[in-house]
């Protein structure tokens, strides 16, 4: 493929992120940024429909790892037990788990874990869900979180099909689509 056949597909979705950003406050949404962690994951674990369930799963998974995180460390037993030392040690616990599910079938994708797991971290301290200060309020900021994470995601499907009709319309075809991105990650 050349530069010039794939200036389209850029175009193409440099123009869906500017609408996307003049949008969302149309839409309520006021944290711009949440959906461009799952976007991009889409392409990062192959652009294949066939694994939007593994990124679902991903991105879910580090929103619960998230907030297991901060229930554990800051309004548990361990905070009595281990003091400042408690997010350390359940930070270690979640950290060790996500990569032991590198060896599983269905929620192997630890990069969508920690994508989530940080991006839940910065939603609810950067202010993003508003005041919390109960476990629950924690866990309620899980919805709309996920959410816009969902919403990513579909921004990554709907890029990756049109990005694949526009080649196609230029002539480009199969292997002949794949950038110098795909191929590497292909041959991991």
């Amino acid at each position: 493929m050349t530069f010039k056949k794939f200036i389209p597909v850029s175009l193409m979705v440099a123009a869906f992120a500017a609408l996307y950003i003049l949008a969302a406050p149309y839409l309520k949404i006021s944290t711009l940024w949440v959906p461009f962690i799952s976007w991009p994951l889409y392409f990062i674990a192959g652009a294949k429909p066939s694994r939007l369930h593994k990124e679902i799963f991903g991105l879910a998974g580090g929103i619960i790892f998230g907030f297991l995180t901060i229930f554990f460390a800051f309004f548990s037993f361990l905070t009595s037990m281990l003091g400042s030392y408690s997010l350390a040690a359940t930070v270690f616990v979640v950290a060790f788990l996500i990569v032991m599910l590198e060896m599983t079938d269905w929620f192997e994708l630890a990069p969508a874990y920690f994508f989530a797991f940080a991006g839940y971290f910065a939603y609810v301290y950067g202010g993003f869900a508003g005041k919390l200060t109960t476990p629950t309020d924690y866990a309620m900021a899980m919805v709309p979180f996920f959410l816009l994470l969902m919403l990513g995601l579909g921004l990554g499907l709907v890029t990756a099909f049109l990005r694949k009709k526009i080649l196609e319309t230029e002539g480009v075809y199969g292997k002949d689509q794949e950038t110098v991105f795909d191929k590497e990650n292909r041959q991991m």
